[in-house]
């Protein structure tokens, strides 16, 4: 008889943790490693991907983030120098801290983020614009 008491509890707990829906997406950010699983885009770090973060360029080498002392050249010919600004057809940009670039290219924000085109001035200036009107809305809220 108790077999049976502890068989219906343990059945109707997992019964009442399942909902019945399908929880294919799942958000879990570690800003250590930058990796989010929220979406088909999100950023999970590789080997020889670059980020900026504390005014330092790291590169992932043997699964860290390791502090470089040179630019490092990716493997579809964009340089990101030193100083945190990233050069392609001599079209230059400057990281934001957390962005973070693939060894093939592809720029992801702080949050895991694809940027759908980096080298877009335009919304990287509009994007900074707005953070700072919200900043200083913040600032004035407190």
């Amino acid at each position: 008889m108790k077999k049976i008491l502890g068989m219906m509890v343990a059945v109707f707990t997992l019964t009442a943790c399942n909902d019945g829906t399908d929880n294919a997406t799942v958000e879990t950010r570690d800003t250590t490693t930058m990796t989010t699983t929220n979406t088909a885009n999100a950023y999970a770090p590789a080997e020889g991907d670059v980020t900026y973060r504390n005014n330092r360029v790291l590169v992932m080498r043997n699964g860290e983030w390791v502090e470089t002392n040179e630019d490092v050249t990716l493997d579809n010919g964009i340089v990101v120098k030193r100083n945190g600004r990233a050069v392609r057809n001599n079209k230059e940009i400057e990281l934001e801290d957390g962005e973070v670039v693939t060894r093939t290219g592809n720029f992801f924000d702080r949050t895991g983020q694809a940027i759908e085109d980096a080298w877009d001035a335009t919304k990287r200036g509009a994007r900074k614009a707005g953070q700072k009107i919200e900043d200083a809305v913040d600032k004035d809220n407190r």
